[in-house]
């Protein structure tokens, strides 16, 4: 299913997050892990060459960068591409190095046909804080063509696996890639509806029950009452949910919604999370 797994690395924590992430995942799928070291534009004052004229200015002159700059940042990107490639290759998995200048979630954004899904660290500068999420791995949300693997705050099996479905276009999206990943793996489902409205709520259910009983796949479904994020929370805790799939609305150039429920249980949650827009 993941042939293809997209990371970025930057040398930062989040970095490191998702780079095990990915090779937890990719160790179920023999994933090709491509690796795509990304240079922070920001870093330089002057384009790549000297030659060549400011890279993201035009017609305003960049004081050059010393020579011993580009070179140091060189070769942390080659130390961290040649660590990264070790401990990929350490799990029995294939590697891809790319290089990149530019910002991580853009460039992250851009690579993103080299893949099947873009796999992310969780938390931000404030790493630790359950409430926070990082700001490259929000604006990669909003802007990824593909499914954002979020990393979970500590290693997961991701062996139960729950879809949060609310019977719309994306949660009905997210319930074909998990079925997709539970089925290829030989894994059991949960599908969780929260509705008050027990009549809406089962009728919801029975929609996507009959989609996965005609795919042979082998699941449950429960219907919570009260609020979204509390209930799948509460849920994933009780059921012992190791892997949450939710759908998140928002086309590539409206975003993400902060405030949606996708981005309440992310916020909300240390499982990884699949986000499928």
């Amino acid at each position: 299913m993941f042939t293809r797994l997209l990371v970025g690395l930057d040398g930062s924590p989040g970095a490191d997050a998702a780079l095990e992430a990915a090779i937890g995942l990719g160790r179920r799928f023999k994933t090709t892990i491509v690796l795509a070291a990304i240079t922070d534009i920001r870093l330089l004052e002057a384009p790549l060459f000297e030659t060549t004229g400011p890279l993201w200015t035009e017609g305003v002159p960049a004081a050059p960068v010393a020579v011993e700059l580009r070179e140091a940042l060189e070769e942390r990107v080659t130390k961290i591409l040649a660590a990264s490639a070790a401990k990929v290759a350490a799990a029995g998995l294939e590697s891809e190095a790319l290089r990149a200048i530019g910002l991580v979630d853009e460039e992250l954004v851009r690579l993103a046909d080299q893949a099947e899904a873009i796999v992310v660290g969780r938390r931000g500068e404030l790493h630790g804080d359950p409430g926070t999420i990082g700001t490259v791995t929000s604006h990669i949300i909003k802007r990824s063509p593909k499914p954002v693997f979020v990393a979970g705050d500590r290693p997961s099996a991701c062996e139960k696996p729950v879809v949060a479905y609310d019977g719309g276009e994306t949660s009905t999206h997210a319930l074909e890639l998990a079925a997709r990943y539970t089925e290829a793996l030989g894994l059991p489902l949960a599908v969780v509806h929260v509705n008050d409205d027990a009549e809406k709520g089962d009728a919801l259910l029975a929609k996507a029950a009959a989609f996965l009983s005609g795919r042979g796949a082998a699941f449950e479904t429960r219907r919570l009452p009260g609020d979204v994020t509390r209930a799948v929370t509460g849920f994933l805790a009780e059921w012992g949910g190791d892997l949450l799939v939710a759908g998140a609305h928002g086309g590539r150039h409206h975003g993400w919604t902060i405030g949606s429920h996708a981005g309440k249980l992310l916020r909300a949650t240390t499982v990884p999370v699949i986000i499928h827009r």
